[in-house]
Parts: C-alpha cells; structure tokens; sequence
C-alpha cells in the first residue's frame, strides 16, 4: 500500500514537467511569425534547383574561392531519379576550364552538395544523372 503515494508524486512530477515543456513565451510567438528571407535559386525551372544555404544573404549565391554547401532539389516528375548518382560540373565560358563540383545519391528527390568555384564569371553547369545528362544552365561566380 505504500506504492500509492510514491505513484501519487510520480503524477504530480510528470504533469509539472509536461506543462513547463508546452509554454510558450511571447517572445516565441513574435519570432515564429516574422516572414522567412527568399532564397534565390538557381537552375532549371521544372527540374533542377540548387540554393545556397549557409553564408550571409548579402553575399552572392556562389562566391568565388569560398566553398558553400547547397541543396539541389530535383523537380521532374517524369523520370525517376531517387536512389541514382547525380554529378555536378561546371565550365568557364571564357577559358573552357571545367572542374567536377560534386557527386551523391539522390534521396527523396533531393542532395546536398559542396563546392568552390575559383575564378569569377560565368560557368556552365552541367549536371548528369548515372552517367546521362540531365540538364545544365549558367550561374554566375563573383
């Protein structure tokens, strides 16, 4: 019978620790409610999509010589392409140079990437999927 009161506190213990868990303070309220900065994505509408996610939002969606990661979203519903290795490189329109940006799986029709790109300008960004193209579009390194 002693087991009642130990069960009693026991209630009483999880009931304060789940209501100090559920309060929110107005602070939280303001801060969820601020509208969310636009990210600028680069890519090919309706099929491949890269946008930068870390860095500060003043600088330039591929700044030259500092490595960034991005998310790549892969938007076309007619193939599938979960489960398959994507590639990314890139060209220099003006020197032809090209380098391998980045290699993964693709899962949930999505990956991460990082990379630099070391020169400024304009690079032709080619990507394939196992081995096949599957688009490429210009982005501008500055």
């Amino acid at each position: 019978m002693k087991l009642k009161p130990v069960f009693f506190m026991f209630c009483i213990f999880a009931a304060v620790c789940l209501t100090s868990c559920r309060e929110e303070s107005d602070d939280t309220a303001i801060l969820d409610s601020e509208p969310v900065e636009k990210v600028s994505m680069q890519g090919t509408e309706g099929k491949f999509e890269i946008v930068k996610v870390n860095g500060t939002s003043e600088e330039p969606p591929f700044p030259v010589g500092e490595g960034r990661h991005y998310e790549v979203y892969f938007s076309d519903d007619s193939i599938e392409v979960n489960g398959k290795k994507y590639s990314m490189t890139a060209t220099h329109k003006e020197t032809g140079e090209t380098v391998d940006l980045y290699e993964a799986v693709i899962n949930n029709n999505r990956s991460g990437a990082k990379f630099a790109l070391e020169k400024t300008g304009i690079w032709k960004i080619e990507v394939a999927v196992d081995g096949e193209h599957y688009t490429g579009f210009d982005i501008e390194a500055e």
